[in-house]
């Protein structure tokens, strides 16, 4: 990834988020700790387990998924349209989601349950037609109603239903959301995992018209704060 120079107050911004990132993570280690220390039930197999502190994703073979969940992440909003109004188009990001969207389901006939930018693309350029988009709202106004991760996991629970206790979650999204995609997948009666093998993106896209999703530095910080939760 290219690197940027940061000069003025932007340097100042930077050394701020990055101080936030090392004390997020100095309190994370010491969850982490204490969640070791304590006494935990019989292991579950290693296809089944949570995910174990703020970075071990579980992973299964990607044929063992019985349906697919995939998470955006970013996108590119045209010049002169209102970003409160408009999803924006996919982007390079979610153009690779959805390739790994491909990769992951084969040639067999799994559900998949994508964010609308994914499914975008999973339509257009895949001619895949038995997707589920999972859309955000609008309120009154118009505006659009952001979509958290919870939230799309939410959706996806409530279309399934009863099945989600026969169902196994491939999770695509991109590598460093990809922990907390999982984990919050899994909270919502999911077995959720990584499809082994399948790699996920990991490139930042710096015209994303999320200002979070355009790169490492300014993600992490937000992302972390979302893993801590999930390990309350």
């Amino acid at each position: 990834m290219t690197s940027t120079r940061f000069s003025g107050p932007m340097r100042s911004v930077r050394v701020a988020v990055t101080a936030v990132s090392a004390a997020l993570l100095a309190v994370a280690g010491g969850l982490c700790t204490q969640a070791a220390a304590a006494p935990s039930p019989a292991e579950p197999s290693a296809s089944e387990q949570a995910p174990q502190g703020l970075w071990t994703i579980p992973t299964a073979p990607a044929d063992s998924a019985t349906l697919i969940v995939a998470y955006s992440f970013g996108n590119r909003i045209p010049a002169g349209a209102d970003p409160a109004r408009t999803i924006g188009d996919p982007g390079p990001v979610n153009e690779a989601l959805a390739a790994a969207v491909v990769a992951t389901r084969g040639d067999r006939d799994l559900p998949v349950y994508a964010q609308t930018e994914i499914a975008q693309v999973l339509s257009s350029r895949y001619g895949m037609t038995d997707v589920v988009s999972i859309d955000p709202v609008r309120n009154a106004e118009g505006t659009l109603i952001y979509l958290s991760t919870d939230g799309v996991a939410a959706q996806v629970a409530a279309l399934r239903g009863a099945a989600i206790a026969d169902d196994a979650a491939a999770v695509v999204a991109f590598a460093d959301h990809q922990w907390r995609a999982t984990r919050t997948t899994a909270r919502h009666g999911f077995r959720a995992f990584a499809p082994a093998g399948v790699a996920m993106p990991d490139q930042y896209d710096p015209r994303s018209g999320q200002l979070w999703t355009t790169s490492r530095l300014l993600y992490l910080p937000t992302d972390l704060l979302g893993r801590l939760a999930l390990l309350k």
